[in-house]
């Protein structure tokens, strides 16, 4: 089936399931994303993430609406984040 290395074959096997998935999130529905995301597990959840975080990016507000979860961080959130996490406290926290 695969000529060669594993590996690369693996990584082309890979790269193919990830673009079948991105695929199919472009042409679906975020309501429809967000169902195949729920039911998946593994590396297809992992995937079906990556391409959300990926659209999500590229300014899809759709699927921006439909996962919250992956709305890239704001510049001063990371900078906050950075000064406090030597002192063990959480973000939510009061400051002591």
């Amino acid at each position: 089936m695969c000529q060669g290395d594993y590996q690369a074959c693996l990584n082309s096997d890979e790269r193919k399931a990830y673009n079948e998935i991105e695929e199919q999130i472009i042409h679906c529905t975020p309501e429809q994303a967000w169902a195949m995301y729920s039911i998946s597990t593994g590396v297809v959840r992992v995937n079906i993430s990556q391409v959300v975080k990926k659209l999500i990016i590229g300014g899809n507000k759709a699927l921006l609406v439909e996962f919250p979860e992956f709305a890239p961080a704001e510049k001063d959130v990371r900078h906050a984040m950075d000064r406090d996490s030597g002192t063990g406290r959480q973000h939510s926290d009061p400051p002591p």
